[in-house]
C-alpha cells in the first residue's frame, strides 16, 4: 500500500510538533528544579533553629551545621531530616554562599527560596562542605 506524499507530510508535520511540545515542556521543568529553598540543619540533614546558621554563630556545635539547599518546598519545621542529594554550605562561608544565591551575611531564615547558583538542580551535592564535621 502506498501513502501520498500528503499523508506522509501530515505524519511528518504531527510527529515534529509532538516533539516540540515534549522539548519545550521539559524546559519548563528545568527552569522549576533549578529552583532551590535552603534550610539550617545538622551534619545529619535534620532541619534545627535558624540561628546555627547565622556565620556569627559560634555556641556549642559550631561548624556542625549547614545551609541545605535541595528541591524541597518551603515550610517545613524542625526536626524534619530532608533527604540526601543537596547542596551543603558552611554558614560562615561568605562565597559559597554568594554563589548560591544567598545573603554573604547574617541569617537565613529556613525557607528561603534560591533560584540558580551553585547546586542548582535537585540532587546537586557541588557546595562547600567546609568546615568540621563537613563530611557525609
Amino acid at each position: 500500500m502506498a501513502v501520498s506524499n500528503r499523508v506522509r507530510s501530515a505524519l511528518t508535520t504531527t510527529v515534529l510538533a509532538t516533539a516540540a511540545t515534549g522539548f519545550l515542556a521539559a524546559c519548563g521543568t528545568e527552569e522549576q528544579d533549578q529552583e532551590q529553598v535552603a534550610y539550617c540543619t545538622d551534619e545529619n540533614g535534620e532541619i534545627v533553629d535558624d540561628d546555627f546558621c547565622d556565620d556569627d554563630y559560634r555556641g556549642p556545635g559550631a561548624g556542625f551545621f549547614f545551609l541545605y539547599l535541595g528541591g524541597f518546598r518551603s515550610g517545613l519545621p524542625v526536626g524534619t531530616v530532608l533527604p540526601g542529594g543537596g547542596t551543603r554550605i558552611n554558614p560562615t562561608d561568605t562565597a559559597a554562599r554568594q554563589r548560591a544565591g544567598l545573603p554573604a551575611t547574617g541569617r537565613v531564615s529556613g525557607g528561603t527560596r534560591v533560584t540558580g547558583g551553585i547546586g542548582s538542580g535537585v540532587g546537586g551535592d557541588s557546595g562547600t562542605r567546609s568546615g568540621v564535621g563537613a563530611g557525609s
